[in-house]
C-alpha cells in the first residue's frame, strides 16, 4: 500500500513539474517574441527619429538660407529705391519681355501714316490685302539705305538709344522637404536661397521706331521695321497674318547670320521677304507657297544652303533659337500664329 501511494505521489510530482515546465517554457517563448517585437519597434522608431533629425537639420539650414536671402532682397530693394529716387524724370518700370514687346516691334504715328499713304487702305479683298503687303515692302525697301556693318555684326542694329537697365540680380534656389498633414507624406518645396549681382546702368536699345526714323542700317533694322509696318497695317485694316522676324544662317566658306521676314498664310504656306521678295509676286501681290518650295528659292537666292536659326515676334513678344530644321518647321506649322 505504501508503495502504491509513493508511486502516485511521484507521478503527481512529475506531472506537476512537467506542467510547470511546459507553462513556463511557453511563457518564456512569448516573452522572447515580445522582446523581439519591442526590439524591432525600437529600431523602427530609432530609424524614424534619425530621419526626422535629418529633416530638422535640413529645415534649419533652409531657414538660415531663406533668412539670408530675404536680407539680401531687402538690401537690393533699398538700393533700388535709392537709385530710382535719383532719377529726375518720369519713368515706367516693366520686365524685359514686356519692354521688348512694346519697343522692338512698336510703330509710331509716322509709321502708321506711311502705311496708310502707301496702301490707301484695304478694300476688303484678299487680293488687295496681298497687294498691300507687297506695296509696304516695296515702299520701305525704296527708302532704306544699307550701311555696311563691322565684320561679325550683320544683325546688330546701327540705330539705338539709351535706356536704364535694372538687373535685380541672379537668383539661386534650394530645395527642402516638409511633411504634409493633408497628404501624409513628405513633399519637396523650392525656396529662394541666394540673390546677388544687382546693378542699374544705361544700355543701348534698338527698335523699329529708331530704325524707321534713321531709314538706314543692316538687315536687322530693315526686317524689324518691316514687321512693325505690317503690324501697323494689320491694325488699320482689321485683318492680320502671322508675321515674324527670322534669323537665318547662310552656309558658305564661313557661316553668316542674316535677318528676314516670314509671313504665313496657313499650314506651311509662307512668303519670304529678304532684301528682295524671295517667294513669287504675281500681279503685284505676295504669293504664299509651301515652305519646302520657299526654302529652295531662298537657297537659290543666296546661292548657298540656309538654316533657320531663330525668331522674334511681338503680340506678345517671343524669341527662340532652333537647333534643327525639324524644330523650325514644327514651330512654323503649329506655333506661329
Amino acid at each position: 500500500m505504501k508503495t502504491v501511494v509513493l508511486i502516485l505521489v511521484i507521478a503527481l510530482l512529475v506531472t506537476s513539474n512537467l506542467y510547470t515546465f511546459i507553462y513556463f517554457n511557453g511563457l518564456n517563448g512569448y516573452l522572447k517574441f515580445t522582446l523581439q517585437q519591442m526590439a524591432m519597434r525600437r529600431n523602427q522608431v530609432l530609424g524614424e527619429y534619425n530621419i526626422l533629425n535629418k529633416y530638422v537639420y535640413t529645415l534649419n539650414e533652409s531657414y538660415i538660407d531663406i533668412t539670408e536671402a530675404n536680407e539680401r532682397l531687402r538690401e537690393v530693394y533699398r538700393s533700388l529705391q535709392e537709385n530710382l529716387s535719383s532719377i529726375t524724370y518720369n519713368y515706367t518700370l516693366m520686365n524685359y519681355f514686356d519692354f521688348m514687346g512694346k519697343f522692338t516691334f512698336a510703330y509710331t504715328d509716322e509709321m502708321r501714316d506711311f502705311v496708310i499713304n502707301v496702301t490707301e487702305g484695304w478694300n476688303g479683298t484678299d487680293e488687295d490685302f496681298q497687294s498691300d503687303l507687297y506695296k509696304i515692302y516695296k515702299a520701305w525697301r525704296g527708302i532704306f539705305k544699307y550701311v555696311t556693318p563691322t565684320l561679325g555684326e550683320q544683325q546688330v542694329s546701327q540705330s539705338s538709344e539709351k535706356f536704364l537697365f535694372i538687373n535685380i540680380g541672379a537668383f539661386n534656389y534650394g530645395r527642402t522637404y516638409v511633411y504634409s498633414l493633408e497628404e501624409h507624406n513628405w513633399i519637396a518645396l523650392d525656396y529662394l536661397r541666394e540673390v546677388h549681382s544687382y546693378e542699374i546702368r544705361p544700355i543701348d536699345v534698338s527698335g523699329a521706331p529708331n530704325s524707321f526714323r534713321n531709314k538706314q542700317g543692316v538687315c536687322w533694322d530693315f526686317a524689324v521695321v518691316l514687321v512693325a509696318l505690317y503690324y501697323a497695317y494689320y491694325d488699320v485694316s482689321g485683318k492680320s497674318l502671322p508675321t515674324a522676324y527670322i534669323s537665318i544662317r547662310i552656309i558658305r566658306g564661313f557661316q553668316e547670320s542674316h535677318g528676314v521676314v516670314f509671313v504665313k498664310l496657313e499650314g506651311d504656306k509662307v512668303a519670304i521677304l529678304d532684301w528682295d521678295v524671295v517667294t513669287p509676286v504675281k500681279n503685284g501681290m505676295l504669293e504664299f507657297i509651301p515652305f519646302e518650295e520657299a526654302k529652295k528659292l531662298h537657297e537659290e537666292y543666296w546661292g548657298h544652303s540656309i538654316s533657320y536659326k531663330g525668331f522674334m515676334k511681338g503680340r506678345p513678344y517671343e524669341a527662340r533659337r532652333f537647333y534643327s530644321d525639324e524644330e523650325f518647321y514644327e514651330w512654323l506649322v503649329n506655333e506661329l500664329k
